[in-house]
């Protein structure tokens, strides 16, 4: 006969195998979101204990996006900016198109070199949701593609068909309104501010060369860049004029940042103003008041090193893009103790079978376990006499296994082409477990040998 009894579980017992699945499942729900993160940004998530503000030193340098050789390489990179799905949005001003490119620096696609929505001198770049802004120089507009790249329209002031201006760096606010820079004639350099829907709001500014940086507030000389805090503040690169001019929605001055250098691209987080300059070939992070708090970056060829910045983007893991305009590339930096992860939840049923994918794990101790059964003599016989010991040798998954003692009974005893001393495993047993089962069931010392040795099994 096989004995396969069983003893109950004790309450320990129960509560160690329950701690053990709750971290066992922990485990493979952070190796589902691991997978699935990493599809989306071709990097693994990172936990950290801090953040930006926080780190006592500049972000440092991770790598560079290039294109490569061939159809993606990056000539003099302008705008720059991060779609929701991480995907990275270049200006390619000197290819006239723009690329784009995984969060880890692979080429995907290019758009705007033919048809309608061609560019010809692209500067700048900002995405709304599912639309991507490019501000054009020659033909004095804004193209407004898909995320795809295919064109959807030109975007000029609401109602106003025949206005007149030269767009140059824009960004959106909470709601999705416009906030334009406008350069397109010698005498009005001035801001502009859209509703969502397009129309003007807001109009201020002239072209004034201030002496000194709280000179002639809300006039300008180039403002080459914009953004947008999430208070509705608007921050503005008055490049020429070396300062960075903050408004409130309604254009009302709040304060002037004195810059470094010729401050170009800007970018906004919760807590911080990044600003690109030029002509120091760095960047500069300050807070929302102003007051400069870090700078990294320096003039060169290297890694880590700028020649003409002109842009800077953020993506939503806190990681700075910076478009390094003379070295034909597009620098990724990183804080040394960054933000955690955003949990992005799977939008597609493709991303959810990939996020549970891991799961699948479960069936492995499943696929892999064998039925272990501690036999005796007798059953081993009823086998023989059947003529069924070759179906059982010839299952994997089954394991038979005897007491110690009754391992003399089959070594070297070969049954057709089955030796049972190789088949039928001897199994040690634990004088106090066979104790305890004669104790409880009150049975002779053999069958307590069996139905320790059944219990382990």
């Amino acid at each position: 006969m096989a004995s396969s009894t069983r003893q109950p579980l004790t309450r320990r017992q129960k509560r160690k195998r329950v701690i053990l699945l709750v971290l066992l499942l922990l485990l493979l729900a952070l190796l589902s979101y691991a997978t699935f993160y990493f599809v989306q940004n071709q990097s693994l998530p990172s936990v950290n204990l801090g953040t930006p503000q926080a780190a006592l030193e500049p972000p440092q340098y991770l790598f560079s996006i290039t294109g490569n050789e061939g159809a993606g390489q990056l000539k003099r990179p302008a705008g720059v900016d991060v779609a929701e799905d991480g995907r990275v949005y270049v200006v390619d001003a000197g290819n006239r198109r723009v690329s784009v490119f995984t969060p880890r620096g692979r080429y995907l696609f290019s758009f705007g070199t033919s048809g309608k929505g061609q560019l010809r001198a692209p500067v700048n770049v900002a995405i709304r949701g599912t639309e991507v802004w490019v501000t054009e120089r020659r033909f004095r507009t804004i193209y407004v593609y898909d995320i795809e790249g295919k064109f959807l329209r030109s975007f000029s002031p609401k109602a106003e068909p025949k206005f007149k201006w030269g767009p140059l760096a824009l960004s959106f606010d909470a709601s999705g309104a416009p906030r334009i820079t406008d350069v397109g004639s010698t005498e009005r350099h001035r801001i502009i501010f859209f509703s969502t829907e397009g129309s003007r709001t807001v109009m201020f500014g002239k072209t004034t060369q201030a002496n000194s940086v709280l000179e002639s507030p809300r006039e300008f000389f180039f403002p080459s860049g914009i953004a947008v805090a999430k208070s509705g503040n608007v921050y503005v690169s008055d490049s020429n004029n070396r300062r960075i001019q903050v408004f409130k929605p309604s254009g009302e001055l709040v304060r002037i940042i004195d810059s470094s250098g010729i401050p170009r691209g800007l970018a906004i987080d919760t807590k911080h103003l990044f600003a690109v300059d030029a002509l120091a070939h760095v960047v500069d992070i300050y807070n929302l008041e102003g007051k400069q708090l870090v700078q990294f970056g320096s003039k060169g060829f290297g890694p880590g090193q700028f020649n003409y910045p002109a842009d800077v983007a953020l993506d939503k893991n806190g990681r700075i893009y910076v478009s390094d305009r003379e070295n034909n590339q597009v620098q990724v930096w990183g804080w040394p103790i960054a933000a955690i992860p955003t949990v992005v939840t799977p939008s597609t049923p493709w991303g959810w079978a990939l996020c549970l994918l891991p799961l699948l794990l479960l069936l492995i101790p499943l696929i892999l376990r064998k039925i272990r059964v501690v036999v005796t003599p007798d059953f081993i016989e009823a086998l023989v006499e059947r003529d069924v010991i070759s179906d059982v040798a010839a299952k994997r998954k089954l394991r038979l296994m005897c007491p110690e003692s009754d391992s003399s009974l089959y070594a070297g005893r070969m049954v057709g082409d089955v030796d049972l001393g190789t088949l039928i495993e001897a199994e040690p047993h634990s004088e106090s477990d066979v104790r305890a089962m004669r104790e409880k069931l009150d049975v002779g010392e053999r069958e307590a040998i069996l139905l320790a040795l059944a219990d382990r099994a």
